[in-house]
Protein backbone atom coordinates (compact mmCIF):
# COMPACT_ATOMS: atom_id res chain seq x y z
CA UNK A 1 0.00 0.00 0.00
CA UNK A 2 2.83 2.18 1.03
CA UNK A 3 4.65 1.82 -2.51
CA UNK A 4 1.49 2.39 -4.23
CA UNK A 5 1.26 6.07 -2.32
CA UNK A 6 4.59 6.32 -3.12
CA UNK A 7 3.77 5.50 -6.92
CA UNK A 8 1.13 7.67 -7.55
CA UNK A 9 2.50 10.77 -5.11
CA UNK A 10 6.16 10.61 -7.87
CA UNK A 11 3.21 10.27 -10.87
CA UNK A 12 1.26 13.82 -9.86
CA UNK A 13 4.99 15.19 -9.35
CA UNK A 14 5.71 14.32 -12.63
CA UNK A 15 2.54 15.73 -14.04
CA UNK A 16 2.55 19.00 -12.29
CA UNK A 17 6.18 19.01 -13.34
CA UNK A 18 5.43 18.24 -17.47
CA UNK A 19 2.38 20.81 -17.11
CA UNK A 20 4.41 23.37 -16.06
CA UNK A 21 7.09 22.80 -18.71
CA UNK A 22 4.45 22.47 -21.58
CA UNK A 23 3.40 26.75 -20.40
CA UNK A 24 6.52 27.66 -21.99
CA UNK A 25 9.20 26.62 -24.82
CA UNK A 26 11.62 29.19 -24.36
CA UNK A 27 14.08 29.70 -21.70
CA UNK A 28 15.22 32.87 -20.00
CA UNK A 29 18.28 33.69 -20.76
CA UNK A 30 18.50 36.69 -17.58
CA UNK A 31 17.71 34.67 -14.48
CA UNK A 32 18.23 37.14 -11.68
CA UNK A 33 18.97 40.89 -11.40
CA UNK A 34 22.25 42.75 -10.66
CA UNK A 35 21.21 44.20 -7.72
CA UNK A 36 18.44 43.85 -4.97
CA UNK A 37 16.31 46.95 -6.23
CA UNK A 38 14.75 49.01 -3.21
CA UNK A 39 12.36 51.53 -5.96
CA UNK A 40 10.36 49.86 -8.57
CA UNK A 41 8.48 51.56 -11.72
CA UNK A 42 5.22 48.78 -12.90
CA UNK A 43 4.38 50.62 -16.12
CA UNK A 44 1.07 49.12 -17.27
CA UNK A 45 -2.60 48.80 -18.04
CA UNK A 46 -5.71 47.74 -15.93
CA UNK A 47 -4.00 44.48 -15.46
CA UNK A 48 -2.13 46.08 -12.52
CA UNK A 49 -4.28 48.74 -11.51
CA UNK A 50 -7.19 46.37 -10.91
CA UNK A 51 -8.08 46.01 -7.40
CA UNK A 52 -6.66 49.09 -6.50
CA UNK A 53 -3.20 48.34 -7.91
CA UNK A 54 -1.12 45.55 -7.52
CA UNK A 55 1.76 48.02 -5.99
CA UNK A 56 -0.19 47.88 -2.98
CA UNK A 57 0.15 44.25 -3.12
CA UNK A 58 3.16 44.07 -3.88
CA UNK A 59 4.33 46.99 -0.95
CA UNK A 60 2.25 44.91 1.30
CA UNK A 61 3.84 41.12 0.83
CA UNK A 62 7.22 43.45 1.25
CA UNK A 63 6.47 44.96 4.57
CA UNK A 64 5.32 41.76 5.73
CA UNK A 65 8.56 40.06 4.80
CA UNK A 66 10.76 43.09 6.06
CA UNK A 67 12.02 43.88 2.82
CA UNK A 68 11.83 48.14 2.13
CA UNK A 69 10.35 48.57 -1.62
CA UNK A 70 9.26 51.54 -2.72
CA UNK A 71 6.63 51.14 -5.47
CA UNK A 72 5.35 53.73 -8.27
CA UNK A 73 2.46 52.79 -10.98
CA UNK A 74 2.12 54.58 -14.23
CA UNK A 75 -0.82 52.74 -15.92
CA UNK A 76 -3.18 53.39 -18.33
CA UNK A 77 -6.57 51.16 -19.37
CA UNK A 78 -6.17 49.13 -22.31
CA UNK A 79 -2.76 50.10 -23.21
CA UNK A 80 0.23 48.64 -25.11
CA UNK A 81 4.00 49.88 -24.68
CA UNK A 82 3.51 51.63 -27.71
CA UNK A 83 1.23 53.93 -25.50
CA UNK A 84 3.72 54.97 -23.11
CA UNK A 85 6.48 57.26 -23.15
CA UNK A 86 8.87 55.24 -20.58
CA UNK A 87 11.40 57.66 -21.25
CA UNK A 88 9.92 60.43 -19.85
CA UNK A 89 8.20 58.60 -16.19
CA UNK A 90 12.17 58.10 -15.70
CA UNK A 91 13.40 61.94 -15.40
CA UNK A 92 14.68 63.27 -12.44
CA UNK A 93 11.89 65.98 -12.54
CA UNK A 94 9.06 63.52 -13.35
CA UNK A 95 7.60 60.89 -11.13
CA UNK A 96 8.79 60.79 -7.74
CA UNK A 97 10.45 64.39 -7.84
CA UNK A 98 8.46 65.23 -4.68
CA UNK A 99 5.88 63.61 -1.96
CA UNK A 100 3.98 65.21 0.46
CA UNK A 101 4.76 64.98 4.30
CA UNK A 102 2.49 62.32 5.92
CA UNK A 103 2.80 63.96 9.30
CA UNK A 104 -0.67 66.28 9.13
CA UNK A 105 1.58 69.30 7.76
CA UNK A 106 1.21 68.97 3.98
CA UNK A 107 4.43 69.97 3.72
CA UNK A 108 5.91 68.98 0.15
CA UNK A 109 10.05 67.04 -0.02
CA UNK A 110 11.38 67.74 -2.98
CA UNK A 111 14.02 64.93 -3.94
CA UNK A 112 16.88 65.11 -5.78
CA UNK A 113 18.47 62.76 -8.07
CA UNK A 114 22.03 64.01 -8.57
CA UNK A 115 23.16 61.05 -10.58
CA UNK A 116 19.64 61.14 -13.07
CA UNK A 117 18.88 57.63 -11.51
CA UNK A 118 15.23 57.39 -9.88
CA UNK A 119 13.96 53.75 -10.04
CA UNK A 120 15.93 50.28 -9.68
CA UNK A 121 13.93 48.57 -11.80
CA UNK A 122 11.37 49.03 -14.37
CA UNK A 123 8.87 46.56 -14.55
CA UNK A 124 6.94 46.90 -18.35
CA UNK A 125 3.81 44.82 -19.48
CA UNK A 126 2.43 45.33 -22.63
CA UNK A 127 -1.25 44.79 -23.85
CA UNK A 128 -2.79 41.47 -22.42
CA UNK A 129 -2.94 40.17 -26.01
CA UNK A 130 -0.42 42.42 -27.75
CA UNK A 131 3.00 40.15 -27.26
CA UNK A 132 1.00 37.37 -29.45
CA UNK A 133 -1.30 39.84 -31.82
CA UNK A 134 -1.57 39.31 -35.11
CA UNK A 135 -1.58 43.16 -35.49
CA UNK A 136 -0.27 44.14 -32.14
CA UNK A 137 2.61 42.33 -31.98
CA UNK A 138 4.81 44.13 -34.25
CA UNK A 139 4.43 47.10 -31.31
CA UNK A 140 5.46 44.91 -28.69
CA UNK A 141 8.44 43.97 -31.03
CA UNK A 142 9.70 47.62 -31.68
CA UNK A 143 8.60 49.13 -28.56
CA UNK A 144 9.63 47.09 -25.64
CA UNK A 145 13.54 47.17 -26.82
CA UNK A 146 13.25 50.97 -27.37
CA UNK A 147 12.06 51.46 -23.48
CA UNK A 148 14.44 49.00 -22.18
CA UNK A 149 17.34 50.79 -23.83
CA UNK A 150 15.93 54.13 -21.83
CA UNK A 151 15.64 52.34 -18.60
CA UNK A 152 19.79 51.12 -18.90
CA UNK A 153 20.48 54.34 -19.78
CA UNK A 154 19.49 55.19 -16.25
CA UNK A 155 21.01 52.72 -14.43
CA UNK A 156 18.08 50.97 -13.42
CA UNK A 157 17.63 47.24 -14.52
CA UNK A 158 14.39 46.17 -16.92
CA UNK A 159 11.79 43.75 -16.89
CA UNK A 160 9.24 42.60 -18.92
CA UNK A 161 6.05 40.89 -17.49
CA UNK A 162 4.40 38.23 -19.10
CA UNK A 163 0.57 37.84 -18.49
CA UNK A 164 -2.14 35.68 -17.97
CA UNK A 165 -4.74 33.78 -20.18
CA UNK A 166 -8.02 34.61 -20.83
CA UNK A 167 -9.74 32.25 -18.87
CA UNK A 168 -11.44 30.71 -22.18
CA UNK A 169 -8.47 31.02 -23.90
CA UNK A 170 -5.45 28.75 -21.90
CA UNK A 171 -3.67 28.12 -24.95
CA UNK A 172 -2.71 31.56 -24.15
CA UNK A 173 0.07 30.90 -21.05
CA UNK A 174 2.29 29.32 -23.43
CA UNK A 175 2.52 31.62 -26.38
CA UNK A 176 2.41 34.71 -24.06
CA UNK A 177 5.53 32.84 -22.07
CA UNK A 178 7.12 32.12 -25.01
CA UNK A 179 6.49 35.98 -26.75
CA UNK A 180 7.34 38.05 -23.93
CA UNK A 181 10.68 35.84 -23.56
CA UNK A 182 12.22 35.66 -26.76
CA UNK A 183 11.72 39.91 -26.69
CA UNK A 184 13.11 39.94 -23.26
CA UNK A 185 16.14 37.51 -24.31
CA UNK A 186 17.12 39.48 -27.12
CA UNK A 187 17.28 42.73 -24.95
CA UNK A 188 18.83 40.98 -21.94
CA UNK A 189 15.73 41.82 -19.74
CA UNK A 190 14.70 39.34 -17.04
CA UNK A 191 10.87 37.99 -17.26
CA UNK A 192 8.26 38.38 -14.47
CA UNK A 193 6.59 34.84 -15.65
CA UNK A 194 3.07 35.67 -13.93
CA UNK A 195 0.95 33.61 -16.48
CA UNK A 196 2.65 30.49 -15.71
CA UNK A 197 1.59 30.98 -11.59
CA UNK A 198 -2.11 31.74 -12.63
CA UNK A 199 -1.90 28.40 -14.93
CA UNK A 200 -0.49 27.04 -12.07
CA UNK A 201 -2.70 27.93 -9.69
CA UNK A 202 -6.07 26.95 -11.41
CA UNK A 203 -4.47 23.44 -12.00
CA UNK A 204 -4.05 22.46 -8.33
CA UNK A 205 -6.81 25.01 -7.09
CA UNK A 206 -9.55 25.72 -9.54
CA UNK A 207 -12.18 26.62 -6.82
CA UNK A 208 -9.90 29.52 -6.62
CA UNK A 209 -10.50 32.36 -9.58
CA UNK A 210 -7.87 34.04 -10.96
CA UNK A 211 -10.11 36.39 -13.22
CA UNK A 212 -13.51 37.81 -12.90
CA UNK A 213 -16.66 37.57 -15.28
CA UNK A 214 -15.42 38.88 -18.42
CA UNK A 215 -12.05 36.17 -17.72
CA UNK A 216 -9.21 38.45 -17.97
CA UNK A 217 -8.96 40.87 -15.15
CA UNK A 218 -7.82 39.84 -11.93
CA UNK A 219 -9.44 39.01 -8.87
CA UNK A 220 -7.98 39.93 -5.78
CA UNK A 221 -6.71 36.76 -5.57
CA UNK A 222 -5.21 37.20 -9.08
CA UNK A 223 -3.76 40.46 -8.08
CA UNK A 224 -2.23 38.68 -4.89
CA UNK A 225 -1.05 36.33 -7.14
CA UNK A 226 0.60 38.37 -9.59
CA UNK A 227 2.14 40.72 -6.54
CA UNK A 228 3.72 37.43 -5.38
CA UNK A 229 5.29 36.70 -8.46
CA UNK A 230 7.07 40.19 -8.70
CA UNK A 231 8.28 40.30 -5.36
CA UNK A 232 9.83 36.30 -5.70
CA UNK A 233 10.84 38.00 -8.96
CA UNK A 234 12.09 41.32 -7.72
CA UNK A 235 13.75 40.01 -4.39
CA UNK A 236 14.83 36.48 -5.39
CA UNK A 237 12.65 35.54 -1.94
CA UNK A 238 10.26 33.63 -1.43
CA UNK A 239 6.99 35.47 -0.47
CA UNK A 240 5.67 32.60 1.66
CA UNK A 241 5.16 33.56 5.22
CA UNK A 242 3.82 36.91 4.65
CA UNK A 243 1.06 37.64 7.23
CA UNK A 244 -0.10 40.18 4.70
CA UNK A 245 -3.53 39.66 3.22
CA UNK A 246 -4.39 42.21 0.52
CA UNK A 247 -6.03 45.58 0.57
CA UNK A 248 -8.84 47.59 -0.77
CA UNK A 249 -11.36 45.77 1.22
CA UNK A 250 -10.83 42.49 -0.33
CA UNK A 251 -8.53 40.55 2.12
CA UNK A 252 -8.06 36.62 1.33
CA UNK A 253 -8.75 33.96 3.33
CA UNK A 254 -5.18 33.04 4.73
CA UNK A 255 -5.20 29.44 3.51
CA UNK A 256 -5.78 31.31 0.19
CA UNK A 257 -3.00 33.71 0.65
CA UNK A 258 -0.40 30.65 1.63
CA UNK A 259 -1.26 28.74 -1.30
CA UNK A 260 -0.69 31.67 -3.55
CA UNK A 261 2.23 32.90 -1.90
CA UNK A 262 3.95 29.05 -2.54
CA UNK A 263 2.85 28.94 -6.36
CA UNK A 264 4.31 32.31 -6.89
CA UNK A 265 7.64 30.89 -5.32
CA UNK A 266 7.62 27.30 -6.87
CA UNK A 267 6.77 29.38 -10.46
CA UNK A 268 9.41 31.23 -10.18
CA UNK A 269 12.43 29.08 -9.07
CA UNK A 270 10.96 26.27 -11.65
CA UNK A 271 11.53 28.49 -13.83
CA UNK A 272 14.68 30.53 -13.74
CA UNK A 273 16.28 27.35 -12.45
CA UNK A 274 16.93 28.06 -9.09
Amino acid sequence: MKLKVLACSMALALVGTMAQAADYTVKPSVTSLKTSPKTILLVGNSFMYYNCGVDGYLSGIAKSKGVSLSTTMATIGGAGLDWHLVKSYLRPNGLKSYSTLNDGSNKLVFHKYPDGKVFDAVVMQDNSQGPTHPELSKFFKKFAPIHVKDVKATGAEPLLMATWAYADRPEMTQQLMDATTKVANQTKSMVVPVGLAFAKSLRTRPDLKMTIADNRHPTAAGSYLEAAVLFATLTGQSPEGADFLGGCEKPLKPADAAHLQKIAWETVTEFFGK
